[in-house]
């Protein structure tokens, strides 16, 4: 059975769906075949940053109202024949959400893997999402809105019965921390109530891999931070960096 992981935030740009994509190649690059999932309807992203722009014939919405199954829509990445995606719609108007568990269910023996990336907030997509995963990754930047919201989004985990809570810190800047109302990485944690996943920093590369949908190079730190966050999934204990 796949391990069902969902990334999820209280607001929108904290850079959620960059790091669902990210931490999906580095799943697959470690050798997991991975399916990404994308419940954005209307604020489609991941194609782009997963190089399957223009490639996807069908998309999520195909699959829930029955057009077409899975294995039709999901689309292998250039980067990694690991890494399958399937795309939200351009349309926000997405039905047949009551139907994901049993798309989740019919891919379960295909992969190692299941990441939903959901929408932010605590809506529909977030709360189908919930449904059917073991592990909950909220992603928060580092400003006392974000980490507030970020403190609904893990209560609603919780009481959806996700136990497995995990926390990233994205765009990440010694620079402006001093500034952002939070004392430390340990109140962050605390606020939100979390397991610390890794901390991802500001970063011009990411911004611009991301909109220029090429990886990130074998060096670069931003590559060795997702790869690290990717192998604590994978249950190995390494030190996060900042």
């Amino acid at each position: 059975m796949a391990q069902k992981v969902m990334i999820a935030s209280g607001k929108g740009g904290t850079g959620k769906s960059t790091a669902a994509s990210y931490i999906s190649l580095e799943l697959a690059f470690a050798g997991k075949k991975v399916l990404l999932v994308e419940l954005d309807a209307g604020m489609r992203s991941i194609d782009v940053i997963c190089g399957v722009t223009g490639e996807a014939v069908f998309d999520l919405s195909d699959v829930l109202t029955g057009k077409c199954p899975v294995q039709k829509a999901a689309v292998k990445s250039p980067y990694s024949e690991n890494l399958s995606v399937i795309t939200a719609p351009y349309k926000a108007d997405m039905t047949g959400f009551d139907n994901y568990k049993s798309l989740v269910a019919s891919a379960d023996s295909d992969f190692d893997f299941i990441v939903t990336d959901t929408r932010a907030g605590l809506g529909v997509p977030f709360r189908t999402a919930c449904a059917v995963s073991d592990i909950g990754i909220i992603v928060v930047t580092p400003d006392v809105i974000s980490v507030r919201d970020g403190r609904l989004v893990s209560d609603e985990m919780f009481d959806t019965g996700i136990s497995d809570i995990r926390l990233i810190i994205n765009k990440f800047s010694p620079e402006t921390f001093k500034y952002s109302g939070l004392d430390d990485f340990d109140r962050i944690i605390d606020d939100v109530c979390a397991r610390l996943l890794g901390v991802i920093p500001m970063s011009a590369k990411i911004a611009a891999s991301a909109i220029g949908g090429v990886q990130l190079g074998a060096n670069d730190k931003e590559k060795i931070i997702f790869k690290a966050i990717a192998d604590r999934l994978l249950g190995r204990e390494i030190q996060i960096l900042v």
